[in-house]
């Protein structure tokens, strides 16, 4: 294992366990516009994606401006109508406390929007914990590699000295197009098989496990 100074995390699937209410949120939408509902894996497949994205891959023959329409239905969904609870995974917020006591500089780089990552910080206690976050909304979504480009630019830190932490192919991509590290996690929503050959660090079965090796 490599000395890091920077650890980049993917949210869902990584840090928080919220398949659940993403693939209702997405079955929800179809519902609303009378459109066949994805199967619930075929949804989570995408989690990572930005929500347009997805929906674009779901459904290639809409127009976008359906696509668009079917996007503001699942935030109205994840907002108010969908109820279906999400937690942190276990050991991590113990996890995060004490890789930041070990002084790692710990970021995210997330499919959500600006506005929900905001909301799951605030309502986890975890705002605190990260020194610089990028979402889907605020530039290229995954896995275009700029999420993690600003993130290097602005903590100052060399692209070998980061690894990205997180649960999709997409995660991985990512970091091989930002020239960093990338590290899956095998308890989120893409198997072993899709992520063993993009992951430079081998893949870690649990949360505790990447503390672990890291402290």
């Amino acid at each position: 294992m490599k000395s890091y100074r920077l650890l980049v995390f993917d949210w869902d699937g990584t840090l928080m366990d919220s398949r659940d209410k993403i693939v209702n949120c997405f079955i929800g939408a179809a519902h609303d516009y009378c459109i066949v509902p994805p199967e619930p894996d075929q949804a989570a497949q995408l989690i990572g994606l930005s929500i347009l994205e997805s929906f674009s891959r779901l459904y290639p023959k809409n127009s976008p401006e359906l696509n668009m329409r079917l996007m503001d239905s699942y935030g109205e969904y994840w907002r108010v109508k969908d109820k279906t609870p999400m937690v942190l995974f276990d050991g991590v917020r113990e996890g995060l406390d004490r890789l930041r006591q070990a002084e790692y500089l710990l970021s995210i780089a997330t499919g959500k929007s600006k506005n929900g990552l905001q909301k799951a910080l605030q309502e986890t206690g975890l705002a605190g914990c990260f020194a610089y976050t990028r979402c889907g909304d605020q530039g290229q979504p995954k896995p275009h590699p700029e999420m993690l480009q600003k993130t290097l630019a602005y903590t100052g830190i060399a692209s070998h000295e980061a690894v990205m932490i997180g649960d999709t192919t997409f995660d991985l991509e990512m970091a091989a197009g930002a020239c960093m590290d990338g590290w899956g996690v095998t308890y989120g929503s893409h198997s072993r098989e899709q992520l063993e050959d993009l992951s430079t660090l081998g893949l870690a079965n649990s949360f505790s496990d990447i503390v672990e090796i890291l402290c």
